[in-house]
């Protein structure tokens, strides 16, 4: 039997195969579980838009104490 991979998510007990692979399984298999997420936040590599690195969670601190701001003027502008 040839090796086999695929990616699956865990309902209780249950693995379910893909249909492209049903017919190639016997009646006894290796089944080897690799978890994807350990509650730990993975990151993909950046390649294209809307993919997120780590610098993209850095802190941002700005010094505010030297802006005004009045509250019923910012209701005014609505």
């Amino acid at each position: 039997m040839e090796e086999i991979e695929f990616q699956a998510v865990v309902e209780g007990d249950t693995i379910r195969v893909p249909e492209q692979y049903r017919q190639l399984l016997t009646k006894i298999v290796k089944v080897t579980i690799e978890p994807l997420c350990e509650g730990k936040i993975q990151y993909a590599p950046r390649g294209g838009p809307g993919q997120l690195t780590p610098d993209d969670f850095s802190t941002l601190k700005i010094d505010t104490t030297s802006w005004k701001f009045n509250r019923e003027e910012a209701n005014e502008r609505r």
